[in-house]
């Protein structure tokens, strides 16, 4: 019996503030962004999800998108971990890794469509960047 595992998630909403990017020596670059997502009854409050972005992805994310662009994305969901220094109790948390950014919209670009997919080499070195970095 073969058992089938799927771990995505496609989103389009704005970001909730401008993207915080990290540079490593390694050379690596790491940005994470919120972002905004209406549900259909535009009554209720937006669900807000936490973004993990690596390398060009992140580049691309900080040089163009800023608080209040409409983005949409593709990634998979993954459960950050650690303990509470204060506390000392187990938290987490869910974080969304990207492994595609599209930027629909910006304040400052317009209605311009901008489409970002880094190479499978890309995502394959996104993937296997170690957490504790950031």
């Amino acid at each position: 019996m073969t058992t089938v595992n799927l771990n995505q998630i496609n989103l389009v909403g704005r970001l909730g503030k401008d993207p915080d990017v990290r540079y490593f020596e390694s050379g690596a670059s790491k940005a994470k962004l919120t972002l905004a997502v209406h549900r259909q009854n535009q009554d209720e409050q937006p669900d807000w999800f936490e973004l993990e972005l690596w390398n060009k992805t992140a580049e691309v994310a900080a040089n163009y998108s800023q608080k209040g662009s409409l983005i949409g994305i593709e990634g998979e969901l993954k459960l950050e971990s650690w303990t509470d220094k204060r506390t000392g109790l187990l938290r987490s948390k869910p974080v969304i890794k990207v492994h595609r950014l599209e930027l629909l919209s910006s304040p400052s670009y317009g209605d311009n469509s901008h489409h970002y997919q880094p190479q499978s080499s890309q995502v394959k070195t996104q993937n296997n960047q170690p957490d504790d970095e950031f």
